[in-house]
């Protein structure tokens, strides 16, 4: 019996919207972390000591990929989280009405520059999120604690 060949090539995982359509992602099999990762985290965590760090850092999902698909991805598209939220049936909720498992997205000049899971509210109704930051870890923070911009903010809920 001979050895089994393994594809590493870069290639898509078969993730569809709930319409059924395709969200455009990228796997890279052969990702590996590099030191430069290791040295951001370790700068974030000195930057932000009050906030959950899980390190160890991975190139193969980003905040998206962790976001709406198992953290199995990386999903860069503006428009593809687009087509997530309104083939997958997301409405905006309004801040003071967001719960534990609502998504939170970061815009920046109108694109989307960053997402997250809402993983609770806190007694003064600030959110605290489950986000990867990056090429570097996942991290629990509050809404404002982390290297994105609060500029323009909004939560999504998934309509039942």
């Amino acid at each position: 019996m001979g050895a089994q060949i393994i594809d590493l090539r870069p290639t898509e995982l078969a993730l569809h919207s709930q319409e059924g359509n395709q969200i455009a992602n990228f796997i890279d099999r052969n990702a590996r972390v590099i030191y430069g990762d290791v040295m951001l985290m370790n700068e974030y965590m000195r930057q932000y000591p009050h906030e959950i760090h899980r390190p160890w850092p991975s190139r193969k999902y980003n905040c998206h990929g962790l976001s709406f698909a198992a953290r199995r991805t990386t999903i860069e598209s503006a428009q593809e989280i687009a087509k997530i939220l309104e083939e997958d049936g997301y409405h905006q909720v309004p801040q003071d009405k967001v719960l534990p498992g609502d998504m939170v997205i970061y815009y920046e000049s109108g694109d989307v520059a960053h997402s997250g899971i809402v993983v609770h509210v806190n007694e003064m109704k600030v959110p605290i999120v489950l986000s990867k930051w990056g090429n570097c870890h996942e991290v629990v923070h509050q809404l404002g604690r982390c290297p994105y911009r609060l500029g323009d903010v909004r939560f999504y809920r998934i309509k039942s």
